[in-house]
């Protein structure tokens, strides 16, 4: 219960959370001392830590507002760690007394002598206890701490995922073999440290699971945004080329109205000013920063922003196009971003920089 209460500790708690873990936890031990114990041998105390594993799963349940799934993933990691607790603090037990570990004896009702509070006692406790305690700590901090609330723990890999429990409980009855089966000194430590490098190897397995998904999602969201930039782009590209038309059509209607009417000179070259802002199209050598850098220069002007460049895009073009425009096009909305809200339009500047220094290329946005 202690190793299911620190992999579901970020989990999503129900109300009065306190009170159900009270119930829970008193409907265990209650459990535990009413379930009969037919036999001390190996197929019987499986089944019977098997059953108390299973009725942990709607206890915790009861506890905390989760899907089933990820119950069963933290109820599952949890168990491992609770056996390799045990492994270990079996292993050290049997490295003092060379193979004579009290651990064996509780379970096949042959050591109730270890319980007179001697020295050998407090020693075995404390071993148990220090075990514990470490293998908990370390197995919450490399796996449990993880684990986030409301996440879903469903993998893809259901198949490896079973094979995953399957190997617990396979672990778990060949120890139970071990345990009720006189084996020598050797033996018993060789058992020891298997069982706890298998116990290792399923948190591995299960947790990478978990972690696959985790990519998968990144790679699936990472490409949703990829082809978002790519329509941006490309709407923008059509739209910078629609404004220079535009711009162009304008200049030479201007010019035709200055030779038939009477309109100054200097009014046409304002006017001719003013238009131009929007037809200066930029030409850095690289036609997706050209057009970003455009863009920009539209927004910022309008905004009073001084927007300035200073590009050597000779190695640009190693990148992709839609990932030049997703980078200069992020970097620059922030910096606008940032600029937009000072009071003092002289303050409002924004230098883009970019220099090619073997092996690397410096990019540069400052506001």
């Amino acid at each position: 219960m202690l190793a299911e209460f620190l992999y579901c500790l970020n989990l999503k708690k129900k109300e009065k959370f306190i009170l159900r873990y009270a119930i829970i936890l008193s409907v265990m031990i209650i459990i535990g001392f009413l379930l009969p114990i037919f036999s001390y041998d190996a197929f019987s105390s499986s089944v019977l830590f098997l059953s108390l594993f299973i009725i942990t799963i709607p206890l915790l349940k009861f506890c905390y507002d989760e899907s089933w799934v990820n119950i069963l993933f933290c109820s599952l990691a949890s168990y491992t760690t609770q056996h390799l607790a045990y492994e270990a603090s079996n292993l050290m037990t049997s490295l003092i007394r060379w193979g004579e570990s009290p651990m064996v004896g509780i379970y096949n009702n042959s050591s109730n002598n270890i319980f007179t509070f001697d020295t050998y006692f407090i020693l075995w406790f404390l071993v148990y206890i220090i075990c514990y305690v470490s293998i908990y700590l370390i197995t919450y901090f490399l796996f449990a701490k993880k684990i986030n609330r409301g996440e879903d723990m469903r993998v893809k890999n259901i198949s490896l995922l079973f094979l995953i429990g399957c190997g617990l409980l396979t672990n778990i009855i060949l120890n139970m073999i071990s345990v009720y089966n006189d084996t020598n000194a050797v033996s018993n430590v060789v058992d020891c440290i298997y069982n706890c490098l298998c116990c290792v190897l399923l948190l591995y397995g299960q947790f990478s699971l978990l972690h696959n998904k985790e990519l998968e999602n990144e790679l699936s969201f990472v490409k949703k945004l990829w082809g978002q930039d790519k329509q941006h782009y490309e709407l923008s590209r059509e739209n910078i080329d629609l404004i220079n038309i535009k711009c162009h059509d304008m200049k030479h209607q201007i010019r035709q109205i200055g030779k038939n009417k009477s309109i100054s000179e200097e009014a046409i070259k304002e006017i001719e000013s003013s238009i131009s802002l929007y037809d200066s199209v930029i030409k850095t050598g690289n036609q997706v920063l050209d057009v970003v850098l455009t863009e920009k220069s539209l927004y910022c002007a309008k905004n009073h922003i001084s927007l300035t460049y200073m590009a050597d895009v000779t190695k640009l073009d190693i990148m992709n196009e839609v990932d030049i425009y997703a980078l200069f096009g992020n970097a620059l909305d922030n910096a606008i971003e940032a600029t937009a809200v000072l009071p003092d339009h002289s303050k409002k500047e924004i230098r883009v920089f970019v220099e090619v220094t073997e092996p690397q290329m410096i990019v540069s946005v400052t506001n």
